[in-house]
């Protein structure tokens, strides 16, 4: 008679997540995904497979970001590949030198990190690569290794030393066999007030007011399901900065508009979804501009010049 092998419970240290301590400039805009990968961190090492965490979502909510902080807070070596359209396993296994000689690629990297020190291997958007692809990371995640017989065959991590992290921008839907593998969260856009203090960490002058001018628009195009490229946080905070350095050139209200949609709606065909008047979002930024000059003058009585975010 076979041994029946029931549920294996989590180790005692999985009991409680720890709670890591994330670098200073990180700021949180998604509780959930940095609980889950505080879970995904704890369970390292149990079990045979590794511990692997899928962050799915619009470009630009932060999901390399938190996992390179994760890395930080770890104190992990960090590995990233980053997915082109068209890359397949081949590319993950292998690489070329420019002189086309064969050398290790990410995986193998990865297994050689892990079992000297704890490495976070991201894997940036996996929406752009093939669909065999998933199978393939379902394999080496289950199995903690991979056979590649130019590289001397069997190669085997340490998964108490090696967490995984796939990314993807919401483009194609995983395999689901490999998101049931993975710790899963969806990364949407920040609130309101999280994206205000993202914008104000970067650009410390500027107003609450200012900041929400410039979400509102954002959000508005963000729900439309027409828009192809919505407006990330770090494109507002980029915008939100170059308005203040060109707020002294004389532009005129049309000239301001234009500038301020330029950044805030790169592709002509998605400015027909912006239900705002553009006129009316720059007399709106160039007034609240202005108000925060001449406070800061007032307070001081130095002209203000900050510098580049």
């Amino acid at each position: 008679m076979k041994k029946r092998i029931g549920f294996v419970p989590p180790s005692a240290k999985g009991a409680t997540a720890t709670h890591l301590p994330l670098p200073e400039d990180y700021i949180v805009t998604d509780s959930a995904a940095v609980r889950v990968i505080e879970c995904a961190v704890d369970a390292m090492g149990e079990g045979i497979a590794l511990s692997a965490v899928l962050l799915d979502g619009p470009p630009g909510v932060g999901k390399t970001f938190l996992a390179k902080s994760v890395a930080k807070a770890i104190g992990a070596k960090l590995l990233l590949f980053q997915f082109f359209p068209g890359c397949g396993k081949e590319e993950l296994l292998r690489d070329k030198t420019i002189d086309g000689a064969l050398v290790a690629g990410i995986i193998p990297l990865a297994i050689a990190s892990s079992l000297e020190k704890k490495t976070v291997l991201i894997l940036n958007e996996l929406d752009k690569a093939e669909v065999a692809v998933d199978s393939f990371l379902l394999d080496f995640i289950n199995e903690a290794q991979v056979f590649i017989p130019q590289l001397g065959g069997e190669l085997k991590a340490d998964n108490s030393n090696l967490l995984i992290v796939i990314t993807k921008n919401d483009q194609r839907d995983a395999t689901e066999a490999l998101l049931r593998r993975c710790r899963v969260v969806y990364m949407n856009w920040p609130s309101i007030e999280t994206e205000t203090r993202f914008i104000m960490n970067y650009n410390p002058w500027a107003t609450k007011k200012l900041c929400e001018i410039f979400i509102e628009a954002a959000n508005q195009l963000r729900r439309h399901p027409g828009v192809k490229k919505k407006p990330s946080t770090p494109e507002i905070v980029r915008l939100v900065g170059d308005c203040w350095h060109i707020r002294n050139q004389g532009m005129t209200l049309l000239e301001w508009s234009q500038f301020i949609i330029t950044g805030l709606v790169p592709l002509p065909q998605d400015r027909k979804y912006l239900d705002q008047n553009p006129m009316a979002i720059a007399a709106e930024v160039r007034s609240e501009l202005d108000d925060i000059h001449n406070a800061k003058i007032l307070s001081t009585g130095i002209e203000l010049s900050f510098p580049a975010p």
